[in-house]
């Protein structure tokens, strides 16, 4: 893995490149030969069938996984990774707020002892930018699939990353939240700026909010702007299927 701060024109229009990434596991290969550009400011969409190596991609990219060929990052600032996992192993019966849970990763002394002003301020800070502020007193178990999607986004964004990484960001959410969810990512993307490499699955979805997408099945089979997936045939040819789900899923599991 490559951080380089360049400031030719590649590195001004590019974020990240990744170059002939393979993965495998034993025999099992998981990813072959990939290729993938991620440009500065936008929102890129990975999606795939279930099992296709999307996870491992991102893995990859964090540098939790072994493998050949090239990550390049060209960041301009201290390259700040933000990272939203698909699935958190949370005890849901700790009593914990989310302010609490927040202010964990603030200061350096246990909670019990207590939580400096300062901290406090700062915890309603990073929850604000998710527009979760009413969360703060709220028991962490006590949180709905959305919520607890957007106190984990909250945390991820400090300090703000020049590229957020989102593993199903919309996993375990009603419609409502969802789009509540997608709508402060496009915010998030005008603000800040911000790079987003996010796994997704609903196509419609996709097309809506992702300003390129990236499709793989253990390597590339498509890369290009959403509007070139607007025919449905052509998605499910892509995936080897005779037409797409109805509700345009291309996938319900874990990638």
């Amino acid at each position: 893995m490559l951080l380089e701060h360049k400031q030719d024109s590649l590195a001004q229009d590019t974020l990240l490149v990744i170059r002939g990434l393979s993965v495998s596991l034993g025999r099992n290969e998981i990813l072959a030969d990939v290729d993938l550009t991620v440009r500065r400011g936008c929102i890129h969409a990975l999606i795939g069938p279930n099992g296709a190596g999307k996870t491992t991609l991102i893995r990859s990219i964090l540098g939790g996984m072994p493998h050949v060929g090239t990550i390049r990052f060209f960041f301009h600032g201290d390259g700040t990774i933000g990272y939203v996992p698909q699935f958190l192993d949370f005890d849901r019966s700790v009593p914990i707020t989310v302010s609490d849970f927040i202010g964990l990763m603030l200061q350096d002394f246990p909670l019990f002892i207590g939580t400096r002003k300062t901290t406090r301020g700062l915890v309603q800070e990073i929850i604000s930018a998710t527009e979760c502020d009413h969360l703060m007193d709220r028991m962490m178990g006590g949180l709905s699939g959305g919520e607890f999607r957007r106190v984990l986004l909250a945390q991820a964004l400090h300090p703000v990353p020049e590229l957020l990484l989102l593993d199903e960001p919309a996993s375990n959410m009603d419609e409502v939240g969802t789009r509540q969810f997608e709508r402060l990512l496009v915010k998030l993307k005008e603000r800040h700026g911000l790079s987003i490499l996010m796994v997704g699955h609903d196509i419609q979805r996709i097309l809506a909010l992702a300003d390129h997408v990236t499709a793989i099945n253990r390597t590339v089979i498509f890369d290009g702007k959403p509007d070139e997936l607007e025919d449905p045939s052509k998605v499910a040819a892509l995936f080897g299927l005779s037409s797409l789900p109805h509700d345009s899923s291309l996938e319900k599991g874990p990638s």
